[in-house]
């Protein structure tokens, strides 16, 4: 009797440890992955862990119609830093959005494979140009401005004719009104009369 009891229950216990067995690969399958702006750029993180082994599970990663890994891997596809796995990173063009696709094709089945997708706005927005930025029409450096015309008519001197040999010209004689005729005729009777006195003079001295 106590033979039996023992016997159904090693029975019991190996299908419980058979049944742990098969369990614990199915839920081992760990995909990881996230996008998101990390200040002006478009990062998208992936890790896989716990895969079956053998090199044949495969990670095919698009950022739209771009390919950015199509690869096989082992057991684990992520970057190992020091004693730990760390997500692999990818980095895109902040000023546009982006669609990433991930896709896992698992070696083990196809209840073990995995599709996300991740979807990342324009990372940078350009600010609104400010009014302090218009153009303004550039100045030529170059120009002199030319003097204003001045409204007063230049003032003209007129300077007498010089004579010949340096010396300035007499000034003409000036007009008394009387006729040069008269002085002639005055002069000359005055001549006359002088001379009549003289004869008189000189006829009667010799008489």
């Amino acid at each position: 009797m106590a033979s039996r009891v023992l016997g159904a229950f090693a029975v019991a216990a190996t299908a419980t440890i058979a049944s742990l067995a098969l369990a614990t690969p199915a839920s081992a399958h760990t995909p990881v992955s996230s996008a998101e702006c990390v200040k002006d750029k478009a990062v998208l993180k992936v890790k896989l862990t716990q895969y079956a082994g053998g090199n044949k599970n495969t990670v095919l990663i698009k950022d739209g119609d771009k390919v950015l890994v199509d690869e096989k891997f082992s057991e684990n596809w992520a970057e190992k830093v020091g004693n730990k796995l760390e997500s692999k990173k990818f980095e895109a063009d902040g000023t546009v959005a982006h669609t990433f696709t991930i896709k896992v094709t698992a070696s083990d089945g196809s209840n073990h494979n995995y599709e996300n997708t991740h979807t990342t706005p324009p990372c940078v927005k350009e600010a609104p140009p400010t009014k302090s930025s218009e153009t303004k029409p550039p100045v030529p450096s170059s120009s002199v401005p030319e003097a204003p015309s001045s409204s007063v008519p230049p003032v003209t001197t007129s300077a007498s004719p010089v004579a010949p040999g340096g010396s300035a010209p007499e000034p003409p004689l000036a007009a008394t009104g009387a006729s040069p005729m008269w002085l002639l005729l005055s002069g000359l009777g005055l001549v006359g009369a002088g001379a009549g006195t003289l004869l008189f003079l000189r006829r009667r001295r010799t008489a």
